[in-house]
């Protein structure tokens, strides 16, 4: 585990919480959840029928990581991937692939594939999305971002670099070929050189990128960067700018402990107490939208990414079996 220094994160978020959540309390969190990410992701699949906007990965991930983690889930999640795959190779009335336009979901839907126990019929599946990822990329190595990602609250040139850095991080875990390491190279010249971001996103994808290549510097480098960045209550926000939400912090809970960090961290026990304590009666958390139109309002959009990475940060931080 990273050994880093408490001082300044005491200082800035003060004692560790008296009331501190159990296991059994986070677990209760997450399942609270769960009915919410499938009802909501079933409606968008019924009554929008779209795989391209990002839906279907959060929502495949999130409760894929749930059923390995013992959470009951639908009988209907494998349905559900299938659909997300189907969709995501299928093409639209102009004949173009719909998934080549939704890179970031499809990275997800790889992300939701549990590596080390692939089944037959997944491993094909894998070797067809990666192909479609790998699709696009641009001469400096970057891809262009999706869908209305561009139309965020952030520069153009961040969400692009977002977009290539969850590409890139979904290859090095599921590209495996020649191919996929040669569009890995490029992108990592380009992320290398790529402007500090404004969003928790960006910097927990950068942790995620550090942590899969190995580059222990660099890695202890975001981590203290992300743990500056963690608000008094426990949170962060989407923005760093931004007041704590759940999709901020379920982004830098997953990657700080990827990274290294014990559950039993400060940091990550003040994280748990916020998404615990701030969880709505429905099982989501409310997150104001991510588009630059609508930053001032609790969107049902931002509220579904929110409600599924909280998911996935707070089971990351559940202690592990061994432990």
């Amino acid at each position: 585990m990273i050994a880093l220094s408490s001082l300044v994160l005491a200082v800035s978020l003060g004692a560790l919480p008296a009331d501190s959540p159990t296991t059994i309390q986070i677990r209760q969190t997450v399942q609270r959840s769960i009915p919410y990410i499938e009802e909501q992701g079933q409606w968008w699949i019924t009554t929008k029928k779209c795989v391209s906007c990002h839906r279907g990965g959060n929502m495949v991930w999130s409760l894929s990581v749930a059923k390995r983690n013992g959470f009951k889930v639908s009988e209907k999640l494998d349905e559900w991937f299938d659909w997300a795959v189907e969709k995501s190779l299928s093409k639209n009335k102009k004949e173009k692939v719909v998934g080549l336009g939704n890179k970031e979901g499809v990275a997800q839907i790889l992300l939701s594939l549990d590596s080390s126990n692939l089944k037959p019929d997944q491993s094909e599946t894998r070797k067809k999305l990666a192909v479609l990822l790998r699709n696009g990329q641009q001469a400096d190595g970057s891809w262009k971002p999706g869908g209305q990602l561009p139309s965020q609250k952030r520069p153009i040139t961040e969400t692009a670099s977002v977009s290539t850095m969850w590409l890139t991080l979904t290859l090095l875990i599921a590209g495996n070929s020649t191919e996929s390491s040669q569009a890995v190279d490029r992108a990592m010249k380009y992320i290398k050189q790529s402007t500090p971001g404004k969003s928790i996103e960006w910097y927990a994808l950068r942790l995620l990128l550090a942590v899969q290549t190995k580059d222990f510097k660099l890695r202890d480098e975001f981590v203290k960067k992300l743990r500056s960045q963690q608000k008094p209550n426990g949170g962060w926000g989407w923005m760093v700018t931004d007041e704590s939400d759940a999709l901020g912090t379920g982004l830098a809970l997953y990657a700080l402990l990827r990274a290294g960090l014990d559950s039993n961290d400060q940091s990550i026990k003040c994280a748990q107490q916020f998404l615990v304590s701030t969880q709505r009666d429905d099982g989501s958390w409310p997150v104001k939208g991510t588009k630059e139109k609508k930053k001032n309002n609790v969107e049902e959009t931002a509220v579904f990414w929110g409600t599924t990475w909280a998911v996935v940060g707070l089971i990351e931080s559940l202690p592990k079996q061994s432990e």
